[in-house]
């Protein structure tokens, strides 16, 4: 591997190590912080008395959905020479996550907006806002539990198992973020199907793997970056290959 590809590869990795901080740490603090108008009981009264709280909540999604589109656009590079259906797959996963990403902070402001509206209204006790705002708050919580967890899932698998099989990291870190994939998807079933409680400490118990594990990945490609020699020995085939198309 020439010094330029070397360099482009590092700076890659410190891209998607950046972008793995950025869609995970702001929404999760967000959450903590800002999210309990919208899980409570009372949403549609709280959530216009917190409105600059929920905006924000609004605003972390967003960074998400565009940190996690990032993430399949900056691997790309990277897991081409390897495998291209699998990298073309990582893109088309990540992007179809941050669009779904983006849909959940959407729904968030539209509920915002609802909830104002029944404020000034006088909190109507029987009136149409009350199912409305099930219904957003339903569609919501089946995104935020399934709808962008399935391609954040999928797109998720192929790098890692691309990962795992290159050895562009080191095998434990794959092999533990493909088995805390499995425990994921198992919380987001059970809060999709009313098995578990959606955003209850079980779940989030399930769900903890995989955010420990990207953070430990995040500071992992920022620090040591990919597996130089593998990176190496597959730019070097590419590279021999090139003239000989090109002839």
């Amino acid at each position: 591997m020439n010094t330029t590809s070397m360099s482009n590869s590092r700076t890659n990795a410190r891209i998607t190590g950046i972008l793995f901080i950025l869609g995970t740490v702001p929404v999760m603090v967000a959450m903590g912080l800002w999210g309990q108008s919208v899980s409570s009981p009372d949403y549609l009264s709280l959530m216009a008395a917190h409105s600059n709280e929920v905006l924000l909540l609004a605003l972390s999604t967003i960074v998400m959905s565009l940190a996690c589109t990032g993430i399949g656009i900056s691997m790309y590079p990277i897991l081409k020479p390897h495998d291209e259906t699998l990298a073309i797959g990582v893109v088309g996963f990540r992007v179809m996550e941050g669009t779904l990403q983006l849909a959940s902070a959407v729904s968030l402001a539209v509920l915002l907006a609802l909830s104002q509206e029944f404020i000034k209204a006088g909190s109507p006790a029987d009136s149409f806002f009350q199912p409305a705002a099930a219904v957003i708050k339903s569609v919501r919580e089946w995104m935020s539990n399934g709808f962008y967890l399935f391609p954040w899932c999928a797109g998720a698998a192929l790098y890692y198992t691309l990962f795992y099989r290159t050895r562009l990291l080191p095998r434990w870190l794959s092999a533990w973020g493909l088995l805390s994939l499995l425990m994921m998807l198992i919380g987001a079933f059970s809060g999709m199907f009313g098995l578990i409680e959606a955003f209850s400490p079980p779940q989030m118990l399930l769900m903890l793997p995989i955010m420990l594990q990207e953070m430990v990945l995040a500071v992992w490609l920022i620090v040591k970056g990919f597996n130089p020699s593998v990176s190496a020995s597959k730019s070097g085939k590419t590279e021999t290959n090139e003239p000989l198309s090109a002839a």
